[in-house]
């Protein structure tokens, strides 16, 4: 088991944070202001006779057990801008020990609604007993009427994390523990493509990973990381411009119950910008959504991703399982469990509503994923993961859920995974 996974970002996340993180969630919303966060309803998802008045969220539940009350009116118009929620979380990990850290969660609109996608972004820090610090921010912001989107990735990791060699995932397969220090910058700008869901745009991608220890090849053994880099280098760099496509067509970027996502890259990355080896990478990401039954409110959410290499790239930047911008993919497995130079992602989620306050809801959800190791070009056997989890509203006004899931990969170990927002 890795000795640490990325923590404390507001999104779906691979650890095993103790219940105050959630509680902390809960007490966020305790003040006046966020109980009263109703306003219109959200475009394409609520009805008329399923409007914020007649929703429950968390806030609601608070201002009911202290007795304030529950502002149920409507406005006629949502006000622009970033709602702001600051989330202290405390937890616990075998792996890293005690942690303690702040998060702050994004989410509202940048525009007029009826014209401009849902934002959502998040910036997080945490300090654990081992030492280990994380300092992450994310972003997808869409500006009004969508006329620019921005999606960043930036990072401050320094961890401690086992890989497990390259290739599908093997039963008895040894860890190796690995330190190292992440210093990421990725940030795409796009501008939309006439009054369409295209949008076009250039991104910038820098990756440093420094302070690389792999344990076991110090001691002299051969390791995963040692026989792919014909060594043990202290640091890796790799720069590349790229060139995207967006096409956006959710009623709702936060939990979508309709529409369709796709995210195409071709990423250069070249010596004279900076990158220790010349190579490109293409990533293709891909969700969608539809209610079903076509009445109901319950939704199909599929999601696939491609992650292929062109070129040798350093071991830390091959592709692997929850290294996608925000830690999601494979729930069932521990980042990293599976490395390879390109890799097949493919998951399906039926979100099941439970209430019709839209106050409590259900999931269930099944992956696949598929791996290619160095010098074969063949992908391996298929490494299926799933499991179920609870869903209960923390925002209606964005439709923003708290998320527990228990998830089993090929070792059938159950882990468990707490959020905030979808996984996908």
């Amino acid at each position: 088991m890795p000795r640490v996974r990325t923590p404390l970002p507001p999104r779906p996340v691979r650890s095993n944070a103790a219940f105050a993180r959630l509680c902390a969630c809960a007490l966020a919303l305790a003040s006046p202001r966020a109980a009263r966060a109703q306003d219109a309803p959200l475009p394409g998802h609520h009805s008329a006779s399923d409007s914020l008045a007649a929703l429950r969220d968390v806030g609601d539940v608070l201002a009911k057990v202290f007795h304030r009350e529950v502002q149920t009116e409507m406005v006629r118009e949502a006000r622009p801008g970033l709602s702001v929620t600051l989330l202290p979380s405390l937890g616990y990990n075998p792996s890293y020990g005690a942690f303690a850290g702040v998060s702050v969660s994004l989410g509202g609109w940048l525009g007029e609604q009826k014209t401009t996608q849902l934002s959502a972004g998040s910036l997080g820090a945490s300090y654990s007993t081992t030492g280990q610090i994380s300092v992450q921010f994310r972003s997808d912001f869409y500006l009004p009427d969508n006329t620019w989107v921005l999606r960043g990735d930036w990072r401050y990791l320094d961890t401690s994390q086992d890989t497990y060699g390259l290739g599908p995932s093997e039963p008895g397969r040894s860890a190796y523990p690995m330190d190292f220090v992440l210093y990421r910058l990725h940030q795409v700008v796009y501008h939309r493509v006439q009054n369409s869901y295209v949008y076009a745009g250039l991104g910038f991608h820098f990756d440093r990973y420094a302070g690389i220890h792999d344990h076991r090849a110090e001691a002299g053994e051969p390791t995963p990381f040692s026989v792919y880099s014909a060594g043990t280098p202290a640091q890796t760099q790799s720069v590349a411009f790229s060139a995207n496509v967006l096409i956006d067509s959710r009623d709702n970027a936060i939990n979508a119950s309709r529409g369709v996502f796709w995210n195409g890259s071709i990423r250069s990355y070249q010596k004279a910008f900076g990158s220790d080896q010349d190579r490109q990478s293409l990533w293709s990401d891909f969700r969608g959504f539809v209610r079903l039954p076509g009445s109901s409110r319950n939704v199909l959410a599929v999601w696939n991703t491609l992650w292929f290499t062109f070129g040798n790239g350093p071991y830390l930047d091959l592709p692997a399982i929850g290294w996608d911008t925000y830690g999601r993919s494979g729930r069932g497995y521990l980042q990293g469990n599976i490395r390879g130079t390109n890799q097949l992602y493919t998951e399906f989620e039926y979100r099941l509503r439970l209430s019709k306050n839209d106050m409590w809801g259900a999931v269930a959800f099944l992956n696949f994923m598929a791996t290619t190791a160095p010098g074969d070009g063949a992908f391996g056997t298929l490494d299926p993961g799933g499991g179920v989890g609870m869903r209960m509203k923390f925002n209606k006004r964005t439709n923003t859920n708290l998320s527990v899931d228990a998830a089993r990969g090929q070792d059938d170990v159950t882990r468990w995974f707490f959020g905030l927002q979808e996984v996908f």
